[in-house]
């Protein structure tokens, strides 16, 4: 716990940064970082208040007090958010929005695990699809493509891994199509694609598609 009144923080330049953006969708930019909706609103009303008890966050962000509180925790954990002391009260503190850069280069690393984990599923498969094997399907044509589809839209999982979209056979609109199959069973969709010097296209949720670069075919691992 950091002792607010020995801290010289300057919250008015958090602030002023803030003011600034206001005709900005700056909502809309940090959900594009990972940041949940009720996330982006607890933060932003820390920037606009300073130094505020739960309380005051939470009237400001419109979100009931518990909810507020669990928020602001998560976003302790992400470097948004301190925890201060001022005369025996417990304040929270908005960080400046250069943390957000943090927020970057966790996901940056993140991503790169995640296509070295790539890299070894492609690099088993590269090796197996030539013929199909015991765990792998191959999918041929457009028959094949159609099929694939109603087994995404039957994932579990509401996440949805795309590792280079632009040369994925199953095309925007069909997938838009599927997210949303997904979405209206599930509840809820996220989906990030990722581009990558990879010779292929993966679909990744509760299985695993692999789709060779320039052939018309998929494999289902």
């Amino acid at each position: 716990m950091i002792d607010f009144v020995n801290q010289s923080i300057d919250f008015g330049q958090i602030i002023l940064y803030h003011k600034t953006m206001d005709n900005w969708p700056i909502e809309l930019e940090l959900r594009k970082l990972g940041l949940k909706e009720k996330e982006v609103q607890v933060y932003l009303a820390g920037l606009d208040l300073g130094p505020s008890s739960v309380q005051q966050i939470a009237k400001k962000a419109r979100i009931t007090r518990p909810t507020t509180y669990g928020i602001i925790k998560i976003l302790e954990k992400k470097g948004l958010f301190i925890e201060a002391k001022q005369k025996k009260k417990r304040l929270f503190v908005a960080q400046s929005p250069e943390r957000i850069l943090g927020i970057l280069r966790i996901q940056k690393r993140e991503i790169e695990e995640k296509e070295r984990e790539f890299i070894r599923i492609i690099a088993a498969l590269e090796s197996k699809y030539s013929k199909e094997k015991e765990g792998i399907k191959v999918f041929k044509g457009k028959e094949g493509l159609r099929a694939l589809e109603e087994i995404i839209s039957f994932t579990s999982t509401p996440e949805i891994f795309v590792i280079n979209p632009k040369i994925n056979p199953i095309r925007i609109k069909e997938r838009k199509k599927i997210y949303q199959a997904i979405k209206k069973r599930l509840g809820k969709i996220e989906v990030k694609e990722i581009n990558t010097k990879l010779k292929g296209s993966l679909i990744i949720f509760d299985k695993v598609i692999f789709f060779p670069s320039g052939k018309q075919k998929g494999f289902l691992y």
